[in-house]
């Protein structure tokens, strides 16, 4: 993997997200430039660009990854809340949503090979991502409050 010329800024400012920022309104210039630097910083720059995304009131979730059948041919889509109580939240979402593009576009075809179907959720594929988030302060949960999580110490979930 070739490393961009600001990796090891962008590792230091994912690592310097706080909690205690203002409100965020992500743009999709936004999400594009997160996405460039989780890439590279935790999967290694194996993920493709979304095809489509789009940012969107929406009362049931903070994001959400859009997939298709392979033999349609459709590009994947990201889904994003328009607004976030900081940007470490965005972050740790866009994050969340990606492990689960990881899942379709690199363990999918993998399985695939071996005669299996595609696994997608937020079973063992999913938490076999914790210890490297961890190392860069995100934590992995499947619960779209990350607050309450911290909050509360919810140990069945971090």
């Amino acid at each position: 993997m070739k490393r961009s010329p600001d990796y090891f800024h962008n590792r230091k400012m994912l690592r310097q997200l706080s909690y205690d920022t203002p409100k965020f309104r992500p743009t999709v210039k936004d999400v594009e430039e997160w996405f460039d630097i989780l890439n590279e910083q935790l999967f290694g720059n194996k993920l493709d660009p979304f095809g489509k995304i789009s940012i969107k009131r929406h009362k049931r979730f903070h994001a959400l990854f859009h997939y298709w059948p392979k033999r349609e041919n459709r590009p994947t889509e990201l889904t994003v809340y328009r607004k976030f109580r900081n940007k470490k939240l965005f972050v740790e979402i866009l994050a969340h949503e990606m492990i689960h593009q990881y899942q379709w576009e690199v363990e999918g075809p993998r399985r695939m090979t071996r005669g299996l179907r595609y696994r997608f959720g937020h079973g063992k594929s999913f938490f076999r991502w914790r210890a490297k988030f961890n190392k860069f302060g995100i934590p992995l949960t499947v619960y779209g409050d990350h607050h309450s999580v911290i909050r509360d110490r919810d140990i069945w979930s971090l």
